[in-house]
């Protein structure tokens, strides 16, 4: 075995961006899944480390690994962005079902 890293440039990644890219890519993984298992309150911290671990690392690093926190950065705040709207979604299609029922659920 030899102490030579591979050729690739990510072999040098903190990993600090590591644990950024791991946990980012397990909030985008949870999003496509439709469980009721998996709850917002598993995903927001997930989001929140990610966002602020890649941010962290995009003033502290330079060439490749700072393209990858920045593009990192910007997919976790998109796919935030996307998780909401399609929860939003979510609850104005139960409560329209609510009132499609025929149960009241204001004044």
């Amino acid at each position: 075995m030899s102490d030579q890293k591979c050729g690739c440039a990510c072999g040098s990644f903190s990993p600090l961006t590591w644990v950024a890219l791991g946990l980012g890519a397990l909030f985008v993984v949870f999003m496509f899944i439709e469980a009721t298992t998996i709850r917002w309150w598993v995903m927001l911290p997930l989001a929140l480390l990610s966002f602020i671990f890649f941010n962290i690392q995009r003033g502290q690093t330079e060439g490749v690994e700072k393209k990858v926190c920045c593009w990192g950065y910007w997919l976790i705040i998109v796919a935030f962005l996307l998780r909401d709207m399609c929860l939003s979604g979510q609850i104005v299609a139960a409560y329209h079902r609510l009132i499609a029922a025929g149960i009241p659920l204001h004044g």
